[in-house]
Protein backbone atom coordinates (compact mmCIF):
# COMPACT_ATOMS: atom_id res chain seq x y z
CA UNK A 1 0.00 0.00 0.00
CA UNK A 2 1.45 3.12 -0.83
CA UNK A 3 2.15 6.16 1.57
CA UNK A 4 -1.48 7.90 0.39
CA UNK A 5 -3.71 9.42 3.20
CA UNK A 6 -7.07 10.70 1.75
CA UNK A 7 -9.07 13.47 3.36
CA UNK A 8 -12.59 14.22 3.04
CA UNK A 9 -13.15 17.62 4.88
CA UNK A 10 -11.01 20.04 4.98
CA UNK A 11 -11.99 22.11 7.67
CA UNK A 12 -9.62 22.95 11.06
CA UNK A 13 -9.36 19.04 11.72
CA UNK A 14 -9.10 18.01 8.34
CA UNK A 15 -6.49 20.18 7.09
CA UNK A 16 -4.61 20.24 10.26
CA UNK A 17 -4.40 16.44 9.95
CA UNK A 18 -3.23 16.92 6.48
CA UNK A 19 -0.71 19.33 7.21
CA UNK A 20 0.51 17.01 10.03
CA UNK A 21 0.78 13.57 7.84
CA UNK A 22 2.10 16.12 4.52
CA UNK A 23 5.50 17.23 6.80
CA UNK A 24 5.53 12.81 7.79
CA UNK A 25 6.19 11.99 4.33
CA UNK A 26 2.68 10.60 2.94
CA UNK A 27 1.07 12.31 -0.01
CA UNK A 28 -2.44 13.62 0.72
CA UNK A 29 -5.45 13.41 -1.68
CA UNK A 30 -7.93 15.21 -0.57
CA UNK A 31 -12.21 16.23 -1.26
CA UNK A 32 -14.40 19.24 -0.13
CA UNK A 33 -17.41 20.19 -1.01
CA UNK A 34 -15.20 24.14 -0.78
CA UNK A 35 -12.88 23.80 -3.62
CA UNK A 36 -11.36 26.75 -1.87
CA UNK A 37 -10.38 24.90 0.69
CA UNK A 38 -8.63 21.98 -1.91
CA UNK A 39 -7.37 24.48 -3.83
CA UNK A 40 -5.46 26.38 -0.81
CA UNK A 41 -4.17 23.03 0.67
CA UNK A 42 -2.53 22.52 -3.52
CA UNK A 43 -1.01 26.10 -3.41
CA UNK A 44 1.14 25.76 0.13
CA UNK A 45 2.06 22.27 -0.93
CA UNK A 46 -0.28 20.21 1.67
CA UNK A 47 -2.42 18.33 -0.27
CA UNK A 48 -1.19 16.85 -3.44
CA UNK A 49 -4.38 15.64 -6.01
CA UNK A 50 -7.98 17.08 -5.47
CA UNK A 51 -10.16 14.33 -5.79
CA UNK A 52 -13.83 15.83 -7.79
CA UNK A 53 -16.15 13.15 -6.92
CA UNK A 54 -15.68 10.74 -4.49
CA UNK A 55 -17.40 7.91 -6.71
CA UNK A 56 -14.08 8.17 -8.70
CA UNK A 57 -12.08 7.32 -5.44
CA UNK A 58 -9.56 4.35 -6.06
CA UNK A 59 -8.53 1.43 -3.75
CA UNK A 60 -5.07 3.20 -3.10
CA UNK A 61 -5.23 4.88 -0.15
CA UNK A 62 -3.45 3.03 3.43
CA UNK A 63 -5.83 5.55 5.56
CA UNK A 64 -8.67 7.82 5.16
CA UNK A 65 -9.90 10.27 7.18
CA UNK A 66 -14.04 11.15 7.37
CA UNK A 67 -13.70 14.87 8.33
CA UNK A 68 -17.04 16.36 7.58
CA UNK A 69 -19.99 16.99 10.49
CA UNK A 70 -20.78 13.87 12.15
CA UNK A 71 -24.37 13.80 10.38
CA UNK A 72 -23.02 13.96 6.84
CA UNK A 73 -20.16 11.04 8.26
CA UNK A 74 -22.07 8.12 7.95
CA UNK A 75 -23.17 8.85 3.91
CA UNK A 76 -19.34 9.56 3.23
CA UNK A 77 -18.54 6.43 5.01
CA UNK A 78 -20.72 4.20 2.90
CA UNK A 79 -19.32 6.01 -0.38
CA UNK A 80 -15.58 4.75 0.44
CA UNK A 81 -16.42 1.87 1.87
CA UNK A 82 -17.51 0.46 -1.80
CA UNK A 83 -14.48 1.92 -3.14
CA UNK A 84 -11.82 1.23 -0.73
CA UNK A 85 -11.41 -2.66 0.95
CA UNK A 86 -7.97 -2.30 1.12
CA UNK A 87 -6.70 0.63 3.43
CA UNK A 88 -8.58 1.58 6.92
CA UNK A 89 -10.93 4.05 6.74
CA UNK A 90 -11.71 6.62 9.96
CA UNK A 91 -13.44 9.75 11.25
CA UNK A 92 -12.93 12.36 13.71
CA UNK A 93 -16.09 13.25 14.77
CA UNK A 94 -17.20 14.04 18.32
CA UNK A 95 -19.80 11.52 18.57
CA UNK A 96 -19.21 7.55 17.79
CA UNK A 97 -22.14 5.41 18.78
CA UNK A 98 -24.11 6.00 15.52
CA UNK A 99 -21.32 5.32 12.64
CA UNK A 100 -19.62 2.60 14.89
CA UNK A 101 -23.07 0.94 14.81
CA UNK A 102 -23.35 1.51 11.18
CA UNK A 103 -20.28 0.01 10.53
CA UNK A 104 -21.34 -3.19 12.14
CA UNK A 105 -24.34 -3.58 10.45
CA UNK A 106 -22.91 -3.31 7.24
CA UNK A 107 -19.91 -5.53 8.12
CA UNK A 108 -17.42 -2.50 7.21
CA UNK A 109 -14.30 -3.69 8.80
CA UNK A 110 -12.03 -1.88 8.00
CA UNK A 111 -13.34 0.95 9.72
CA UNK A 112 -12.14 2.43 12.92
CA UNK A 113 -13.84 5.33 14.91
CA UNK A 114 -11.43 7.67 15.84
CA UNK A 115 -11.77 11.45 17.76
CA UNK A 116 -9.20 14.05 18.35
CA UNK A 117 -9.61 15.89 21.44
CA UNK A 118 -8.15 19.07 19.97
CA UNK A 119 -9.73 22.10 18.10
CA UNK A 120 -10.01 25.60 18.47
CA UNK A 121 -13.20 28.11 18.08
CA UNK A 122 -11.80 28.83 15.00
CA UNK A 123 -13.03 26.82 11.41
CA UNK A 124 -12.00 26.10 8.13
CA UNK A 125 -8.74 25.32 6.70
CA UNK A 126 -6.91 28.64 6.88
CA UNK A 127 -7.12 28.27 10.82
CA UNK A 128 -5.26 24.87 10.73
CA UNK A 129 -1.83 23.69 11.95
CA UNK A 130 0.05 20.73 11.56
CA UNK A 131 1.26 21.19 15.34
CA UNK A 132 -2.62 20.75 16.53
CA UNK A 133 -2.81 17.40 17.56
CA UNK A 134 0.87 17.24 19.77
CA UNK A 135 0.42 16.05 23.29
CA UNK A 136 -3.56 16.21 22.50
CA UNK A 137 -5.48 12.82 23.70
CA UNK A 138 -7.02 11.15 20.45
CA UNK A 139 -9.90 8.28 20.91
CA UNK A 140 -10.13 5.00 19.25
CA UNK A 141 -12.70 3.42 19.12
CA UNK A 142 -12.75 -0.48 17.19
CA UNK A 143 -15.10 -2.78 17.33
CA UNK A 144 -15.03 -6.68 17.51
CA UNK A 145 -15.43 -6.70 13.50
CA UNK A 146 -12.48 -4.84 13.58
CA UNK A 147 -8.58 -6.64 12.64
CA UNK A 148 -6.15 -6.03 15.68
CA UNK A 149 -3.50 -5.25 12.94
CA UNK A 150 -5.56 -2.27 11.42
CA UNK A 151 -6.20 -0.87 14.90
CA UNK A 152 -2.74 -0.99 15.67
CA UNK A 153 -1.74 0.50 12.65
CA UNK A 154 -4.00 3.51 13.29
CA UNK A 155 -2.99 4.30 16.60
CA UNK A 156 0.58 3.92 15.36
CA UNK A 157 -0.08 6.47 12.76
CA UNK A 158 -1.61 8.92 15.08
CA UNK A 159 1.01 8.83 17.72
CA UNK A 160 3.55 9.86 15.31
CA UNK A 161 1.74 13.05 15.07
CA UNK A 162 2.19 13.57 18.60
CA UNK A 163 -1.38 12.89 20.13
CA UNK A 164 -2.15 10.54 23.41
CA UNK A 165 -3.87 7.54 22.00
CA UNK A 166 -6.68 6.28 24.20
CA UNK A 167 -8.18 2.81 23.03
CA UNK A 168 -12.01 3.09 23.98
CA UNK A 169 -15.47 1.67 23.83
CA UNK A 170 -17.62 3.71 22.02
CA UNK A 171 -20.79 3.75 24.02
CA UNK A 172 -18.45 5.08 26.98
CA UNK A 173 -16.82 7.68 24.55
CA UNK A 174 -19.89 9.55 24.18
CA UNK A 175 -20.76 9.25 27.62
CA UNK A 176 -17.51 11.08 28.07
CA UNK A 177 -17.57 13.21 25.76
CA UNK A 178 -20.74 14.40 26.49
CA UNK A 179 -19.76 15.27 29.79
CA UNK A 180 -16.59 17.10 28.99
CA UNK A 181 -17.11 18.88 25.69
CA UNK A 182 -20.61 18.31 24.89
CA UNK A 183 -22.70 19.80 27.89
CA UNK A 184 -20.14 22.86 28.16
CA UNK A 185 -20.63 23.66 24.73
CA UNK A 186 -24.42 23.63 25.40
CA UNK A 187 -23.99 26.38 28.45
CA UNK A 188 -21.59 28.02 27.23
CA UNK A 189 -24.15 29.09 24.49
CA UNK A 190 -26.41 29.66 26.94
CA UNK A 191 -24.48 32.09 28.77
CA UNK A 192 -23.83 34.03 25.59
CA UNK A 193 -28.02 34.12 24.92
CA UNK A 194 -28.72 35.43 27.91
CA UNK A 195 -26.77 38.55 26.55
CA UNK A 196 -29.67 39.08 23.98
CA UNK A 197 -31.83 40.27 26.50
CA UNK A 198 -29.07 43.71 26.64
CA UNK A 199 -26.84 45.36 24.16
CA UNK A 200 -25.09 46.82 27.91
CA UNK A 201 -24.55 43.32 28.94
CA UNK A 202 -22.32 42.64 25.48
CA UNK A 203 -20.71 46.15 26.09
CA UNK A 204 -19.20 45.08 29.82
CA UNK A 205 -18.56 41.36 29.07
CA UNK A 206 -15.12 41.08 30.04
CA UNK A 207 -11.96 38.36 30.14
CA UNK A 208 -13.79 36.09 32.58
CA UNK A 209 -16.50 36.05 30.72
CA UNK A 210 -15.46 36.11 27.37
CA UNK A 211 -12.85 32.94 28.41
CA UNK A 212 -15.86 30.70 30.01
CA UNK A 213 -17.93 31.25 26.50
CA UNK A 214 -14.60 31.37 24.00
CA UNK A 215 -15.81 27.75 22.42
CA UNK A 216 -19.12 29.84 21.56
CA UNK A 217 -17.72 30.69 18.58
CA UNK A 218 -17.35 27.52 17.10
CA UNK A 219 -19.20 26.09 14.26
CA UNK A 220 -23.14 25.99 14.95
CA UNK A 221 -23.62 23.60 12.18
CA UNK A 222 -21.06 21.52 13.68
CA UNK A 223 -22.78 21.71 17.53
CA UNK A 224 -26.36 21.40 16.18
CA UNK A 225 -25.49 17.96 14.33
CA UNK A 226 -23.43 16.59 17.60
CA UNK A 227 -25.89 17.43 19.72
CA UNK A 228 -28.71 15.32 17.85
CA UNK A 229 -26.04 12.54 17.33
CA UNK A 230 -25.80 12.10 21.43
CA UNK A 231 -29.00 12.96 21.90
CA UNK A 232 -29.66 10.57 24.46
CA UNK A 233 -26.98 10.74 26.38
CA UNK A 234 -27.17 15.01 26.54
CA UNK A 235 -30.81 15.33 27.31
CA UNK A 236 -29.75 13.02 30.58
CA UNK A 237 -26.72 15.59 31.30
CA UNK A 238 -29.01 18.45 30.37
CA UNK A 239 -31.56 17.10 33.21
CA UNK A 240 -28.82 16.82 35.29
CA UNK A 241 -27.06 20.00 35.34
CA UNK A 242 -31.31 21.56 35.58
CA UNK A 243 -31.08 19.88 38.96
CA UNK A 244 -27.74 21.12 40.13
CA UNK A 245 -28.97 24.38 39.40
CA UNK A 246 -32.41 24.42 40.75
CA UNK A 247 -30.36 22.82 44.20
CA UNK A 248 -28.01 25.85 43.73
CA UNK A 249 -30.95 27.85 43.68
CA UNK A 250 -32.95 26.75 46.73
CA UNK A 251 -29.77 26.89 48.62
CA UNK A 252 -29.92 30.17 48.02
CA UNK A 253 -33.38 30.88 48.53
CA UNK A 254 -32.72 29.54 52.06
CA UNK A 255 -29.64 30.97 53.02
CA UNK A 256 -27.72 28.19 53.45
CA UNK A 257 -24.74 29.67 53.31
CA UNK A 258 -22.46 26.11 53.82
CA UNK A 259 -24.15 24.35 51.27
CA UNK A 260 -23.07 27.35 48.73
CA UNK A 261 -19.45 27.81 50.02
CA UNK A 262 -19.50 23.62 49.16
CA UNK A 263 -20.64 24.04 45.56
CA UNK A 264 -17.71 26.45 44.60
CA UNK A 265 -15.32 24.87 46.70
CA UNK A 266 -15.81 21.09 45.32
CA UNK A 267 -15.71 22.76 41.85
CA UNK A 268 -12.23 24.64 42.70
CA UNK A 269 -10.94 21.40 44.41
CA UNK A 270 -11.74 19.06 40.69
CA UNK A 271 -10.75 22.13 39.07
CA UNK A 272 -7.03 22.58 40.19
CA UNK A 273 -6.54 18.39 39.93
CA UNK A 274 -7.30 18.54 36.29
CA UNK A 275 -4.91 21.51 35.64
CA UNK A 276 -2.46 19.68 38.01
CA UNK A 277 -3.13 16.76 36.42
CA UNK A 278 -2.29 18.24 32.94
CA UNK A 279 1.17 19.59 33.75
CA UNK A 280 2.59 16.72 34.87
Amino acid sequence: MKRRILVVGLGLIGGSLARAFNRLGFEIHAFDVNQKSVEMAIKDGTVKEKIEDLEDVEDEYAFSFICVPVLESIGILEKLSSKIKKGIITDVGSTKAQICQFAIQKGISNFIGGHPMAGTEKIGYEHSSDTLFKGAYYFVTPTDINSRNDVEKLKELITSIGCRVEEIDYSLHDAITGVISHLPHVVSAGLVNMLSESSIFCKFAGGGFKDITRISSSSPRMWADISFSNKEVLIDLVDKYIDLLTNFKLNLEENRYSEVYSYFERAKLIRDRIVSDEQK
